[in-house]
Protein backbone atom coordinates (compact mmCIF):
# COMPACT_ATOMS: atom_id res chain seq x y z
CA UNK A 1 0.00 0.00 0.00
CA UNK A 2 2.25 2.68 0.39
CA UNK A 3 4.72 1.78 -1.96
CA UNK A 4 1.71 2.59 -4.30
CA UNK A 5 0.94 5.48 -2.48
CA UNK A 6 4.48 6.99 -2.60
CA UNK A 7 4.45 6.18 -6.27
CA UNK A 8 1.65 8.04 -7.03
CA UNK A 9 3.81 11.18 -4.92
CA UNK A 10 6.12 10.95 -7.57
CA UNK A 11 4.04 11.49 -10.52
CA UNK A 12 1.82 13.93 -8.95
CA UNK A 13 3.07 17.63 -9.64
CA UNK A 14 5.59 18.53 -7.58
CA UNK A 15 5.29 22.19 -5.26
CA UNK A 16 6.77 24.79 -7.11
CA UNK A 17 10.35 25.25 -5.76
CA UNK A 18 13.66 26.96 -7.20
CA UNK A 19 15.59 24.68 -6.21
CA UNK A 20 17.51 21.08 -6.62
CA UNK A 21 19.19 17.66 -5.17
CA UNK A 22 22.39 16.76 -5.97
CA UNK A 23 24.96 14.22 -4.71
CA UNK A 24 28.24 14.91 -2.93
CA UNK A 25 30.87 13.85 -0.22
CA UNK A 26 31.59 15.72 2.81
CA UNK A 27 35.16 16.58 2.87
CA UNK A 28 35.30 18.83 6.28
CA UNK A 29 33.04 19.40 9.33
CA UNK A 30 32.31 22.06 11.04
CA UNK A 31 29.50 23.85 14.14
CA UNK A 32 26.40 23.29 12.04
CA UNK A 33 27.56 23.22 8.65
CA UNK A 34 29.92 20.75 6.07
CA UNK A 35 32.41 21.36 3.22
CA UNK A 36 31.06 19.32 0.76
CA UNK A 37 31.89 18.55 -3.02
CA UNK A 38 29.34 18.71 -5.02
CA UNK A 39 29.86 17.79 -9.01
CA UNK A 40 33.26 19.26 -8.72
CA UNK A 41 32.74 22.40 -6.83
CA UNK A 42 32.77 23.08 -3.18
CA UNK A 43 30.37 24.03 -1.08
CA UNK A 44 29.51 24.98 2.10
CA UNK A 45 26.23 23.03 3.43
CA UNK A 46 24.15 23.79 6.11
CA UNK A 47 23.74 20.12 8.45
CA UNK A 48 20.13 19.40 10.10
CA UNK A 49 20.09 20.73 13.47
CA UNK A 50 20.96 17.81 15.72
CA UNK A 51 24.13 17.21 13.40
CA UNK A 52 22.47 14.26 11.75
CA UNK A 53 25.60 12.64 13.09
CA UNK A 54 27.93 12.67 9.24
CA UNK A 55 31.48 12.13 9.20
CA UNK A 56 33.55 13.08 6.93
CA UNK A 57 33.71 10.87 3.71
CA UNK A 58 30.33 10.22 3.60
CA UNK A 59 28.48 10.49 0.90
CA UNK A 60 25.22 12.59 1.20
CA UNK A 61 22.19 14.14 -0.35
CA UNK A 62 22.72 18.43 -0.97
CA UNK A 63 19.67 20.45 -1.50
CA UNK A 64 20.74 23.69 -3.43
CA UNK A 65 18.72 26.46 -3.58
CA UNK A 66 20.05 29.80 -5.11
CA UNK A 67 23.90 30.28 -3.28
CA UNK A 68 22.90 28.08 -0.37
CA UNK A 69 23.20 24.43 0.12
CA UNK A 70 21.68 21.58 2.78
CA UNK A 71 22.70 18.63 3.33
CA UNK A 72 19.43 16.34 3.53
CA UNK A 73 20.42 12.23 4.08
CA UNK A 74 22.86 10.36 3.58
CA UNK A 75 23.84 8.73 0.15
CA UNK A 76 22.04 5.10 0.42
CA UNK A 77 21.88 4.15 -2.76
CA UNK A 78 25.26 2.75 -3.07
CA UNK A 79 24.44 0.12 0.33
CA UNK A 80 20.74 -0.51 -1.71
CA UNK A 81 22.52 -1.20 -4.82
CA UNK A 82 24.52 -4.00 -2.58
CA UNK A 83 21.79 -5.25 -0.89
CA UNK A 84 19.94 -5.68 -4.69
CA UNK A 85 22.81 -7.36 -5.75
CA UNK A 86 22.95 -9.73 -2.51
CA UNK A 87 19.64 -10.62 -3.31
CA UNK A 88 20.26 -11.12 -6.85
CA UNK A 89 23.24 -13.36 -6.75
CA UNK A 90 21.79 -15.56 -4.52
CA UNK A 91 18.38 -16.06 -6.26
CA UNK A 92 20.48 -17.31 -9.12
CA UNK A 93 22.42 -19.55 -7.11
CA UNK A 94 20.49 -21.33 -5.31
CA UNK A 95 16.81 -20.84 -7.74
CA UNK A 96 18.64 -21.77 -10.82
CA UNK A 97 16.85 -20.69 -14.13
CA UNK A 98 13.77 -20.27 -11.75
CA UNK A 99 15.50 -17.65 -9.73
CA UNK A 100 16.54 -15.97 -13.23
CA UNK A 101 13.49 -15.63 -14.60
CA UNK A 102 11.11 -14.98 -10.90
CA UNK A 103 14.26 -11.79 -11.15
CA UNK A 104 12.99 -11.27 -14.68
CA UNK A 105 9.16 -11.42 -13.55
CA UNK A 106 10.07 -9.23 -10.46
CA UNK A 107 11.39 -6.53 -12.62
CA UNK A 108 8.52 -6.70 -15.38
CA UNK A 109 6.22 -6.61 -11.93
CA UNK A 110 7.71 -3.19 -11.32
CA UNK A 111 7.53 -2.00 -14.96
CA UNK A 112 3.92 -2.65 -14.54
CA UNK A 113 3.25 -1.19 -11.14
CA UNK A 114 5.19 2.08 -12.83
CA UNK A 115 4.64 2.75 -15.33
CA UNK A 116 1.19 1.02 -16.07
CA UNK A 117 -0.78 1.73 -12.57
CA UNK A 118 0.98 4.89 -11.12
CA UNK A 119 0.39 7.38 -13.95
CA UNK A 120 -2.98 6.47 -14.26
CA UNK A 121 -4.09 6.75 -10.88
CA UNK A 122 -2.10 9.76 -10.28
CA UNK A 123 -4.08 10.70 -13.26
CA UNK A 124 -7.08 10.51 -11.69
CA UNK A 125 -7.99 6.87 -12.47
CA UNK A 126 -9.59 4.71 -10.31
CA UNK A 127 -7.43 3.03 -8.09
CA UNK A 128 -8.77 0.00 -7.92
CA UNK A 129 -9.54 -0.51 -11.26
CA UNK A 130 -6.40 -0.49 -12.27
CA UNK A 131 -4.57 -2.02 -9.45
CA UNK A 132 -6.33 -5.00 -10.13
CA UNK A 133 -5.78 -4.58 -14.06
CA UNK A 134 -1.86 -4.06 -12.84
CA UNK A 135 -2.09 -7.06 -10.71
CA UNK A 136 -3.64 -9.33 -13.29
CA UNK A 137 -0.61 -8.20 -15.42
CA UNK A 138 1.67 -8.77 -13.03
CA UNK A 139 0.74 -12.10 -12.31
CA UNK A 140 0.95 -13.43 -15.96
CA UNK A 141 4.31 -12.26 -16.05
CA UNK A 142 5.64 -13.65 -13.14
CA UNK A 143 3.13 -17.25 -12.69
CA UNK A 144 3.55 -18.17 -16.57
CA UNK A 145 7.36 -16.57 -16.89
CA UNK A 146 8.54 -18.68 -13.77
CA UNK A 147 6.26 -21.71 -13.51
CA UNK A 148 5.27 -22.24 -17.34
CA UNK A 149 2.16 -22.65 -18.89
CA UNK A 150 0.64 -25.41 -17.55
CA UNK A 151 -2.68 -26.47 -15.82
CA UNK A 152 -0.79 -26.24 -12.17
CA UNK A 153 -0.36 -22.67 -13.06
CA UNK A 154 -3.39 -22.10 -14.37
CA UNK A 155 -4.89 -23.42 -11.35
CA UNK A 156 -3.09 -21.16 -9.42
CA UNK A 157 -3.77 -18.48 -11.08
CA UNK A 158 -7.71 -18.78 -10.88
CA UNK A 159 -7.13 -19.32 -7.48
CA UNK A 160 -5.47 -16.34 -6.74
CA UNK A 161 -7.85 -14.12 -8.51
CA UNK A 162 -10.85 -15.73 -6.82
CA UNK A 163 -9.72 -15.09 -3.44
CA UNK A 164 -8.27 -11.43 -4.31
CA UNK A 165 -11.95 -11.01 -5.83
CA UNK A 166 -13.43 -12.61 -2.33
CA UNK A 167 -11.06 -10.22 -0.37
CA UNK A 168 -12.40 -7.07 -2.34
CA UNK A 169 -15.75 -7.80 -1.61
CA UNK A 170 -15.29 -8.47 2.03
CA UNK A 171 -13.30 -5.21 2.18
CA UNK A 172 -16.07 -2.98 0.34
CA UNK A 173 -18.75 -4.21 2.93
CA UNK A 174 -16.94 -3.90 5.43
CA UNK A 175 -15.42 -0.67 5.03
CA UNK A 176 -18.72 0.76 4.25
CA UNK A 177 -19.90 -0.30 7.76
CA UNK A 178 -17.16 1.20 9.55
CA UNK A 179 -17.10 4.45 7.27
CA UNK A 180 -13.23 4.60 6.56
CA UNK A 181 -12.44 7.88 4.76
CA UNK A 182 -8.90 6.35 3.54
CA UNK A 183 -7.24 9.26 5.73
CA UNK A 184 -4.91 6.64 7.84
CA UNK A 185 -1.38 7.56 6.94
CA UNK A 186 0.78 10.80 6.17
CA UNK A 187 0.92 9.69 2.48
CA UNK A 188 -2.93 9.97 2.25
CA UNK A 189 -3.05 13.00 3.86
CA UNK A 190 -1.14 14.38 1.73
CA UNK A 191 -2.63 12.99 -1.64
CA UNK A 192 -5.88 14.81 -0.16
CA UNK A 193 -4.43 17.66 -0.54
CA UNK A 194 -3.07 17.56 -3.93
CA UNK A 195 -6.17 16.24 -4.52
CA UNK A 196 -7.43 13.97 -7.56
CA UNK A 197 -7.39 10.45 -5.97
CA UNK A 198 -9.89 8.40 -4.80
CA UNK A 199 -8.23 7.70 -1.22
CA UNK A 200 -11.00 5.18 -0.37
CA UNK A 201 -10.70 3.08 -3.21
CA UNK A 202 -6.81 3.37 -2.92
CA UNK A 203 -6.49 1.81 0.41
CA UNK A 204 -9.12 -1.01 -0.75
CA UNK A 205 -6.31 -1.60 -3.84
CA UNK A 206 -4.06 -1.69 -0.84
CA UNK A 207 -5.68 -4.16 0.82
CA UNK A 208 -6.00 -6.98 -2.35
CA UNK A 209 -2.59 -6.12 -3.60
CA UNK A 210 -0.71 -6.18 -0.56
CA UNK A 211 -2.08 -9.87 0.21
CA UNK A 212 -1.48 -10.84 -3.52
CA UNK A 213 2.57 -12.08 -2.93
CA UNK A 214 1.64 -14.73 -0.17
CA UNK A 215 -2.04 -15.61 -2.18
CA UNK A 216 0.14 -16.06 -5.30
CA UNK A 217 2.56 -18.37 -3.02
CA UNK A 218 0.43 -20.51 -1.28
CA UNK A 219 -1.73 -21.11 -4.58
CA UNK A 220 1.20 -22.33 -6.54
CA UNK A 221 2.39 -24.66 -3.85
CA UNK A 222 -0.88 -26.27 -3.06
CA UNK A 223 -1.48 -26.81 -7.51
CA UNK A 224 1.94 -28.14 -7.37
CA UNK A 225 1.27 -30.91 -4.23
CA UNK A 226 -1.82 -32.09 -6.03
CA UNK A 227 0.35 -32.60 -9.55
CA UNK A 228 2.67 -34.64 -7.18
CA UNK A 229 -0.09 -36.85 -5.72
CA UNK A 230 -1.42 -37.33 -8.78
CA UNK A 231 1.77 -38.20 -10.63
CA UNK A 232 2.31 -40.53 -8.14
CA UNK A 233 -0.97 -42.15 -8.17
CA UNK A 234 -2.68 -41.64 -11.42
CA UNK A 235 -5.95 -43.38 -10.10
CA UNK A 236 -6.92 -40.50 -7.65
CA UNK A 237 -9.91 -39.20 -8.47
CA UNK A 238 -11.12 -35.63 -7.82
CA UNK A 239 -12.10 -35.68 -4.01
CA UNK A 240 -9.55 -37.77 -3.36
CA UNK A 241 -6.71 -35.68 -4.65
CA UNK A 242 -8.70 -32.48 -3.06
CA UNK A 243 -8.90 -34.57 0.17
CA UNK A 244 -4.98 -35.42 0.25
CA UNK A 245 -3.67 -32.32 -1.39
CA UNK A 246 -5.75 -30.22 1.72
CA UNK A 247 -3.44 -32.10 3.98
CA UNK A 248 -0.95 -30.01 3.15
CA UNK A 249 -2.81 -27.41 2.91
CA UNK A 250 -4.24 -26.91 6.41
CA UNK A 251 -0.36 -26.74 7.66
CA UNK A 252 -0.59 -23.86 4.65
CA UNK A 253 -3.14 -21.92 6.32
CA UNK A 254 -1.44 -22.37 10.05
CA UNK A 255 2.08 -20.79 8.68
CA UNK A 256 0.72 -18.14 6.10
CA UNK A 257 -2.17 -16.51 7.94
CA UNK A 258 1.00 -15.95 10.93
CA UNK A 259 3.39 -14.79 8.35
CA UNK A 260 0.63 -12.48 7.04
CA UNK A 261 -0.49 -10.98 10.73
CA UNK A 262 3.10 -10.21 11.32
CA UNK A 263 4.10 -8.53 8.23
CA UNK A 264 1.10 -6.27 8.18
CA UNK A 265 2.03 -5.91 12.10
CA UNK A 266 5.68 -5.26 11.51
CA UNK A 267 4.20 -2.32 9.25
CA UNK A 268 2.22 -0.88 11.53
CA UNK A 269 5.19 -1.23 14.63
CA UNK A 270 5.04 3.28 14.93
CA UNK A 271 1.37 2.69 16.00
CA UNK A 272 1.49 -0.28 18.02
CA UNK A 273 3.77 1.72 20.00
CA UNK A 274 1.42 4.67 20.35
CA UNK A 275 -0.56 2.05 22.82
CA UNK A 276 2.51 2.65 25.54
CA UNK A 277 2.56 6.39 24.96
CA UNK A 278 -1.13 7.71 24.59
CA UNK A 279 -3.36 7.66 27.74
CA UNK A 280 -6.46 7.12 25.66
CA UNK A 281 -7.72 4.15 26.46
CA UNK A 282 -7.37 1.08 24.74
CA UNK A 283 -11.13 0.77 23.28
CA UNK A 284 -10.92 4.11 21.51
CA UNK A 285 -7.48 4.07 19.81
CA UNK A 286 -8.38 0.72 18.33
CA UNK A 287 -11.27 2.74 16.75
CA UNK A 288 -9.88 5.11 15.19
CA UNK A 289 -9.21 5.03 11.68
CA UNK A 290 -5.51 4.51 11.24
CA UNK A 291 -5.38 1.21 13.70
CA UNK A 292 -8.60 -0.15 12.53
CA UNK A 293 -7.41 0.41 8.88
CA UNK A 294 -4.43 -2.16 10.06
CA UNK A 295 -6.40 -4.62 12.14
CA UNK A 296 -8.96 -4.78 8.76
CA UNK A 297 -5.81 -4.89 6.23
CA UNK A 298 -4.56 -7.31 8.28
CA UNK A 299 -8.22 -9.79 8.66
CA UNK A 300 -8.86 -9.38 5.60
CA UNK A 301 -5.87 -10.26 3.59
CA UNK A 302 -5.85 -13.36 6.15
CA UNK A 303 -9.44 -14.36 4.91
CA UNK A 304 -7.70 -13.99 1.34
CA UNK A 305 -6.04 -16.67 2.34
CA UNK A 306 -8.19 -19.55 4.04
CA UNK A 307 -10.16 -18.61 0.55
CA UNK A 308 -7.28 -19.31 -1.42
CA UNK A 309 -6.15 -22.94 -0.16
CA UNK A 310 -9.56 -24.84 -0.69
CA UNK A 311 -10.61 -23.18 -3.79
CA UNK A 312 -6.97 -23.90 -5.63
CA UNK A 313 -6.60 -27.22 -4.17
CA UNK A 314 -10.31 -28.08 -5.77
CA UNK A 315 -9.36 -26.63 -9.06
CA UNK A 316 -5.82 -28.05 -8.76
CA UNK A 317 -7.61 -31.64 -8.46
CA UNK A 318 -10.15 -31.07 -10.64
CA UNK A 319 -7.29 -30.38 -13.63
CA UNK A 320 -4.79 -33.69 -12.62
CA UNK A 321 -8.14 -35.62 -11.71
CA UNK A 322 -7.43 -39.49 -13.05
CA UNK A 323 -3.65 -38.33 -14.08
CA UNK A 324 -4.69 -35.86 -16.25
CA UNK A 325 -3.11 -32.79 -16.95
CA UNK A 326 0.55 -32.43 -17.25
CA UNK A 327 3.77 -30.05 -17.71
CA UNK A 328 7.02 -30.20 -16.43
CA UNK A 329 8.44 -33.12 -13.74
CA UNK A 330 9.34 -30.75 -10.30
CA UNK A 331 8.92 -31.78 -6.77
CA UNK A 332 6.36 -29.83 -4.63
CA UNK A 333 6.87 -26.68 -3.00
CA UNK A 334 6.42 -27.25 0.66
CA UNK A 335 7.63 -24.55 3.27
Amino acid sequence: MRFLVLGILLFLPALAQEGRYAFGRILALEEGKAEVQVEGRLLEALLPTDGGGYRVGDRVVVYLEGERAYVTEPDRLPWLGGLLFLFALLAVLLGRGKGVRGLLGTFLSLLVVVYFVVPRVAAGGDPLLYALLGSLGVLLLTLYLVHGVNPKTTAALAGTFFSVGAVLLLARLFVGGMGFTGLASEEALLLRQWGGVDLLALYLAGVAVGALGALTDVAITQAAVVQALSRANPGLGLWELYRRGMEVGYDHIGSLVNTLVLAYAAGALPLFLLLTKDPTPLPVLLNTEPFAAEIAAMVLGSLGLLLAVPFTTFLAAWAFRGGRGGGEKEPPHFH
